[in-house]
């Protein structure tokens, strides 16, 4: 039995049992009063929870809105990526995008899982030809487009964690590590990290496409023990290069634009700001 339909069974018998009472008992009495405060008890706990879901998902209104109505039957783009935010001398560890030329925060898009092919099936899920490779179309990455009506369906799946990536240590390994960017991968052969907080940009024109877009960005903190501390100063120390900056938040808010130079530095994606502050903002 699902979860929503015994709390209704129990809403409803819990009603069910204070009318009862009511009707049939004399309700001066302790027993029939007891019953009636575990019953009341009963029905407003889910009426609470229910209350505050309802106050929580009214920020979800425009979406539900424009996806379930707007853009019904309208291509929606969706792109599902995680960003580690890497410190070393209160700088930020930026590296170059592969498909552009502006720098951002290591990270890159979840891929998924053997399984997913009926959720996508289901969902009128089609891949997203924006991104190539040398082998041509990026395969499993969570990049993709779907009818509206079903953009709010896939991103409850995504949250379920199934068939799909949840590990966030390849695009790691690929950007620093095969990459030599990082040397001494032994120091590196294992990570920690923690969560930081999901942005969620506003459904909204994509850039150079002829289709709404969500981009959605898991936000994480490297923990570094000693060792790789030591690293990530041996690298800062070698400074920025063509692959690598090193970043504080006056330029990445600014989005590589050096107000203390009044000088452009380098392009920065403006994920890597929303990362930074934890927010989305309108660029």
């Amino acid at each position: 039995m699902r979860k929503n339909i015994a709390e209704g069974l129990v809403f409803i018998a819990g009603i069910a049992l204070i009318v009862y009472i009511l009707i049939y008992s004399d309700t001066s009495k302790p027993i029939p009063a007891l019953l009636i405060a575990v019953a009341v008890n009963i029905i407003t706990s889910p009426l609470y929870v229910g209350i505050i879901e309802g106050i929580y998902n009214v920020r979800k209104l425009p979406l539900v809105f424009k996806t379930k109505i707007l853009y019904k039957n309208k291509d929606v783009r969706l792109s599902i990526s995680y960003l580690f935010r890497i410190k070393s001398n209160g700088k930020y560890l930026l590296v170059k995008n592969r498909k552009g030329n502006y720098y951002q925060l290591v990270g890159g898009a979840y891929k998924t899982l053997p399984g997913v092919e009926k959720v996508f099936k289901d969902n009128s899920v089609k891949l997203d030809k924006r991104f190539e490779t040398e082998h041509g179309i990026a395969k499993n990455d969570l990049r993709f487009r779907l009818p509206g009506r079903n953009v709010m369906r896939i991103i409850r799946w995504f949250n379920s964690r199934e068939d799909r990536e949840t590990s966030q240590w390849r695009e790691f390994c690929e950007e620093l590590l095969t990459t030599n960017i990082i040397k001494d991968k032994h120091t590196f052969r294992y990570i920690d990290y923690k969560y930081v907080t999901t942005i969620q940009t506003p459904i909204q024109r994509a850039k150079n496409l002829s289709c709404q877009e969500i981009l959605i960005y898991e936000i994480f903190d490297l923990i570094p023990n000693d060792e790789q501390i030591t690293v990530l100063e041996e690298l800062y120390k070698e400074g920025n290069t063509d692959k690598v900056k090193w970043a504080d938040e006056i330029i990445i808010n600014s989005l590589g634009f050096d107000e203390r130079k009044k000088e452009m530095e380098y392009e920065i994606g403006a994920h890597t700001k929303w990362a930074i502050n934890e927010k989305y903002s309108i660029e």
